[in-house]
């Protein structure tokens, strides 16, 4: 029987993206490595499997066959160097579609993050990014199908939800929620312009 629910359908969708991206090749995972900097974890870059079973194929030039990386429960508190870290540990970096980041100390949402036009699904959950602007830096992740901002304290903004479901319609789901067509045609919430810096169209 096929299911009439929106938020049932989306959540089947977005659970099916993960598993494919899975399916590809198994994540790097970089996590729980009590990094302060990317730089860092530059220092720590060897795979570990204890979530996921298994290690991505590793090529001779040292780099790793997946599209991918966990970062999360570091210490990071920054963005930067990101993009170096990719070029660094991942075979083809521009083809990264999933990045964790969840459970670190980021207070903003870096430049480097831009680079990646291929990102999916990005964890940002359980940080300090307190900006609701900052969202604006996804706007030209046009393939971005899943993000998370919750526990942030961007979460305490009222309406917050709405506020990135506007700026970023290209969403499927937003903090582990379907994004439903309905939400995307409310009205933007008020003080909308005022948030999001008066001197930017939106």
């Amino acid at each position: 029987m096929i299911s009439t629910n929106p938020r049932k359908n989306h959540r089947s969708d977005y659970r099916r993206d993960e598993r494919q991206e899975m399916l590809v090749a198994p994540p790097l995972d970089l996590s729980y490595r009590k990094a302060a900097t990317v730089n860092d974890l530059m220092k720590k870059r060897y795979a570990q499997t204890t979530r996921t079973g298994k290690a991505p194929i590793r090529t001779m030039k040292d780099r790793y066959v997946t599209s991918t990386l966990w970062l999360s429960n570091n210490l990071l508190s920054s963005m930067d160097g990101l993009q170096r870290l990719a070029n660094r540990v991942l075979d083809d970096p521009a083809h990264l579609s999933w990045l964790d980041l969840s459970f670190n100390e980021i207070s903003e949402i870096g430049e480097d993050i831009e680079q990646f036009a291929n990102l999916k699904i990005l964890y940002l959950h359980g940080n300090k990014i307190s900006n609701i602007a900052d969202v604006l830096r996804l706007k030209k992740l046009s393939n971005l199908r899943s993000l998370t901002l919750h526990g942030n304290p961007v979460e305490d903004i009222p309406c917050y939800r709405g506020y990135v479901v506007h700026l970023l319609p290209q969403l499927q789901v937003f903090d582990f929620s379907p994004v439903i067509a309905a939400e995307k045609k409310r009205a933007l919430p008020v003080g909308f312009a005022k948030m999001i810096r008066p001197e930017i169209r939106i």
